[in-house]
């Protein structure tokens, strides 16, 4: 009797013996009707039987039941005397391959959901539909499926990097910008290891690719007849960066713009109604380490200035829309620290934990070296220096907020006053207009007729993304000219753009974008992701390559 095809491949020569439904699911007894078998070393056929065993192999489910096939086989003697083998198992072809525990069909499947899914979502995906694999076992599936062969490519690619562990170890990714496929997954990003892939590739004609000089470098050496072009989104990048760097240098043009901005009828009220009291401490050349924002030490000055004329915390709070906390931290340091550079040590005690019991206990008549074996013997962990330190500034805030609260009745009400940090400037001065809030193109319109620097310096960036867009021969020469001048605030940048001319220019007046590319990386991150750590490289590289054919 033959089996179904829907149960056991009809190419194999087999007899149903017996079908039993058992828990977990259904076991097919069956036996070899092969009349012969071959020798797997000198290929001669044999009928002689040697012995009998049986052989249990996994198959796919059946209404969603687990399958075991039970085959009893045979071994058969080799009638070749000059061959090393004597006995030999019985062989079924491809379908049952030497020492495989499953059909070839159940491999395949495995392998294709090992490939879309990974190890652990796949093995999770193989036990719900009724064919149990380990997450081991769906990867070492995945491992044994040959690589695709190294087919030719269209001639238009795009290359980009990517991070197998971000900051550390990082690879390069090729794509077919026709086919819209990735072509290979290189493990490095270096000018060597693109080359030598290049190499292989003479048909390779055009590279799209980002600024960075080792893949310049990479494609000069490995296709020197290629055309590069340059991503048209990182040099958008790129020009946002000098843009903002710009502003950082004109940081004190934007702390008077905030200033007059939200205040235009109160630039020198303060200054006249709320002279400074004698021995409060003052702000003038206020102290300032590292790279600081203008917002932020825009708002850190203004917090001082206004807590030393009286006003409250919450108040300040409210006028700067910032947090109490933030502008309590303001009006305690004596410098502001960039938020790149480690904290002072100073801070690293558990000083505050005795702040209060300090203020009360500080009286004319007691001494720090008092005060500091009393809270010494509470748990404070920090040195007498840096007890010091710490209780003169709260001195200094106690004296100050003392003074202060003498005048809060006559305190001025201030409107809030509004600030923007130089990321979100550049965004707004290299944004389009019409998607700009009303507030923000008032500021910036204002920001223009007090700094025409900037404003010349925002004109020029503009033109720089429209040569994208019209696409004209010969602008970006036009265009360099202008901003290679002395007087340009974008000289940095115009001198990279002018190192790297073919393949900017190439950007310009050419369609091809590196935004495909982009997309495949996207990809690969979600793969990667989904692998759970255990994704090598030569593994991750086989199962981007499939997913991508």
């Amino acid at each position: 009797m033959i089996i179904a095809s829907f149960i056991v491949p009809t190419n194999l020569k087999l007899t149903q013996t017996r079908l039993v439904c058992q828990s977990p699911g259904l076991v097919i007894m069956a036996a070899s009707s092969q009349k012969r078998s071959f020798c797997p070393c000198c290929h001669k056929s044999s009928k002689s039987i040697h012995s009998r065993y049986e052989r249990i192999l996994s198959d796919l489910p059946v209404s969603g039941k687990e399958v075991k096939v039970i085959i009893e086989s045979r071994k058969f003697f080799c009638k070749n005397g000059k061959c090393k083998r004597k006995i030999f198992t019985e062989r079924f072809g491809s379908e049952i391959g030497p020492y495989r525990r499953c059909f070839d069909r159940y491999v395949k499947l495995v392998g294709k959901l090992g490939l879309e899914l990974g190890g652990n979502k796949g093995s999770a995906i193989c036990k719900a539909i009724g064919y149990p694999a380990s997450p081991s076992s769906v990867l070492r599936t995945v491992k044994q499926i040959p690589l695709p062969p190294n087919i030719k490519t269209s001639g238009t690619i795009g290359v980009d990097d990517w991070a197998y562990k971000k900051g550390r170890n990082y690879g390069t990714i090729i794509v077919d910008l026709e086919s819209r496929k990735v072509v290979d997954l290189l493990p490095d990003r270096e000018a060597g290891t693109l080359a030598r892939w290049l190499g292989t590739h003479p048909e390779v004609h055009t590279v799209s690719r980002d600024r960075a000089s080792a893949y310049s470098l990479g494609v000069r050496n490995g296709a020197p007849q290629a055309v590069q072009v340059s991503d048209r989104f990182h040099l958008l990048v790129n020009l946002r960066d000098a843009f903002q760097k710009m502003l950082y240098k004109q940081s004190k043009v934007l702390r008077e713009s905030f200033n007059e901005y939200s205040n235009p009828d109160q630039k020198e009220v303060l200054a006249e109604e709320l002279p400074v009291l004698p021995g409060s401490p003052s702000i003038t050349g206020t102290q300032v380490i590292g790279n600081i924002s203008s917002e932020r030490q825009f708002k850190f000055e203004k917090a001082k200035e206004l807590h030393q004329q009286g006003y409250k915390v919450k108040t300040i709070a409210r006028i700067l829309q910032a947090g109490n906390k933030t502008v309590r931290k303001y009006i305690q340091l004596d410098i502001l620290h960039s938020r790149q550079t480690s904290v002072n040590s100073l801070q690293e005690t558990n000083f505050d934990r005795f702040r209060s019991q300090l203020i009360e206990g500080f009286l004319p008549a007691v001494t720090y070296k008092s005060l500091y074996k009393s809270i010494q013997q509470q748990g404070f962990n920090g040195k007498y220096s840096q007890f010091c330190e710490n209780m003169n500034r709260l001195v200094k805030v106690k004296t100050s907020s003392d003074t202060a609260k003498l005048k809060r009745g006559n305190l001025p009400k201030l409107a809030p006053i509004q600030t923007w940090s130089t990321s979100k400037l550049a965004f707004m001065a290299l944004g389009k207009e019409n998607k700009l809030k009303s507030k923000d193109q008032e500021f910036l319109d204002f920001l223009y007729n007090k700094s025409p620097e900037i404003k010349a310096a925002a004109d020029l960036a503009l033109r720089f993304k429209e040569l994208f867009q019209n696409k004209t021969e010969g602008s970006l020469d036009s265009w360099l000219q202008d901003a290679l001048l002395p007087e340009s605030q974008l000289k940095g940048f115009a001198k990279g753009i002018k190192g790297d001319f073919e393949a900017v220019n190439q950007a310009v007046i050419s369609s091809i974008s590196n935004g495909q590319v982009e997309g495949q990386v996207n990809k690969l991150k979600n793969i990667k992701r989904r692998m759970y750590g255990r994704a090598s490289f030569q593994l991750l590289r086989k199962i981007v390559l499939f997913n991508s054919g």
